[in-house]
């Protein structure tokens, strides 16, 4: 009697099985919350991508490592574009809960206020988040693992942290030991970037009490008023020493701003994220530093990791050097510095 019983529920659970196999197909993802997302094994068909801005050359890295990557595993890709508008980019998450996505990942123009959107509501819903470039819920500021923020599946990039800033503003401050003038280009005060960069500035500051900061813009990243701000910055102190940016369109700005007024190789020039153009520029002398930087590494990335959740399988907390293999000579979790000594070795991904 007890075979029969046996024999017969076996026989039931296989039939339920095969009438819904998503049942038996099921995948826990841990999120760090008290309730990990429950999804269908191989479940990931459609990804919701949160951009910045799409003019910017770096943000259409990441739409093309998403997309190219995505293509591999027959996913579909929707790009939302905020223009740099935070409150857009709220709206469209909200939007998107609603709109059928098996995943989401984020590039923020402000970590604190789409926390609540990517680390809450969307898990909430069913819907793993991966975070890219920008740490978000007050993390921008953190290293290493510190960069995650419990709510997503994972987090990739951290050649934005502040410690990844720190090293291109010491290879200004070691290029000229001892007393010199710097003068900054960043971005929006709000944005994690700019969060990040202002932390590792206080600390070079404090740690070289010789160093001056003459200046400090903020901008809209676009080159055209990196040129106009530079221009402020050689009226307003003539013999400032160095200029650094947070990226390379700030660099773009400043390098057209020292040729109108004759100052090319009077004043050096350093940024982050080494485009195609500073890999040029510090061949031919315009810039003497930059870093590396792949937003198409880190997207395409995100893409697997959760493609691994969507199988079953764990993906790390965090994934630093945005998921790039390390360049010779390169420390692990430390980004790479970029000068003429080793710019040959440097494959950019931005133009």
């Amino acid at each position: 009697m007890k075979t029969w019983i046996s024999r017969t529920a076996g026989a039931l659970l296989a039939l339920g099985a095969s009438l819904h196999p998503a049942l038996a197909e099921d995948v826990s993802i841990d999120v760090g919350l008290d309730k990990p997302i429950t999804v269908a094994k191989d479940g990931l068909k459609k990804i919701a991508l949160f951009i910045e801005i799409g003019t910017n050359s770096a943000v259409q890295s990441t739409v093309t490592g998403a997309k190219e990557e995505a293509a591999k595993h027959g996913i579909e890709v929707d790009v939302f574009d905020a223009r740099f508008d935070i409150a857009r980019q709220v709206n469209q998450m909200q939007n998107a809960l609603l709109g059928g996505y098996d995943a989401w990942i984020v590039a923020a123009i402000e970590g604190n206020q789409v926390c609540d959107m990517a680390a809450k509501e969307a898990p909430s819903a069913g819907i793993p988040v991966a975070v890219v470039t920008m740490s978000i819920c007050g993390r921008s500021v953190n290293e290493g693992e510190q960069l995650w923020s419990p709510g997503t599946l994972t987090y990739i990039g951290g050649n934005e942290t502040p410690a990844a800033f720190k090293k291109v503003i010491m290879q200004a401050v070691n290029d000229k030991p001892g007393p010199q003038k710097i003068a900054l280009l960043t971005g929006q005060e709000i944005h994690p970037i700019t969060q990040a960069f202002d932390k590792a500035v206080a600390e070079v500051v404090k740690e070289h009490p010789d160093v001056q900061i003459v200046a400090t813009h903020r901008t809209d990243y676009s080159p055209e008023m990196n040129q106009q701000k530079t221009q402020s910055i050689l009226q307003v102190v003539p013999d400032v020493d160095a200029i650094i940016g947070v990226y390379t369109n700030m660099s773009k700005g400043a390098a057209a701003a020292l040729e109108t007024a004759g100052r090319v190789g009077q004043v050096r020039l350093y940024e982050a994220g080494g485009t195609k153009w500073s890999v040029d520029a510090i061949k031919s002398g315009t810039i003497a530093a930059t870093t590396g930087y792949y937003r198409a590494t880190a997207a395409a990335t995100a893409v697997k990791l959760l493609v691994d959740a969507f199988d079953g399988k764990k993906p790390p907390h965090v994934v630093l050097n945005d998921g790039h293999a390390l360049l010779p000579g390169q420390r692990e979790g430390d980004v790479a510095i970029i000068t003429k000594a080793n710019v040959e070795g440097y494959t950019p991904e931005s133009p």
